[in-house]
């Protein structure tokens, strides 16, 4: 067995397969962003003043949702790259998640959807943190 291999963590199939899916929902949305920011606009009630606002959507809501994928579909597949994307992942949606319900509380919101978000945000989070605590047996 090669030293790598000893070194490297033992990887829940669990945490695996769950950023292999958040990075393929996070490739799919961030795909779709890109293709087309428009849509961001349809989906949340945004209206673009200026050609700034579909510029910006591309970048972050299309090429970091992608580069965010690869990296969570990449560390998926190497053990050693586990722990650091489950913390990433947590950190990200946790925030983006906190960040909505801050809006929600400041703004008010229409229809479900901004709730129902922020509670898969927070909830993704979670479950990242756990599965962390798995990748790293028990440790915490």
């Amino acid at each position: 067995m090669s030293a790598a291999a000893l070194a490297a963590p033992a990887v829940p199939r669990g945490a695996r397969t769950f950023l292999a899916v958040g990075g393929a929902v996070l490739a799919v949305y961030g795909l779709l962003l890109f293709a087309d920011p428009a849509l961001l606009g349809r989906l949340v009630g945004l209206t673009f003043v200026d050609a700034n606002a579909p510029v910006e959507i591309r970048a972050f809501y299309g090429g970091l949702e992608l580069g965010l994928a690869g990296f969570f579909v990449l560390a998926s597949r190497r053990a050693v790259w586990l722990e650091p994307a489950l913390v990433a992942f947590a950190l990200a949606f946790g925030a983006a998640g906190a960040a909505r319900l801050a809006g929600i509380a400041q703004f008010g919101f229409t229809g479900p959807s901004q709730p129902v978000v922020a509670a898969i945000e927070l909830a993704g989070a979670v479950l990242a943190l756990w599965l962390r605590r798995g990748a790293r047996g028990g440790e915490s």
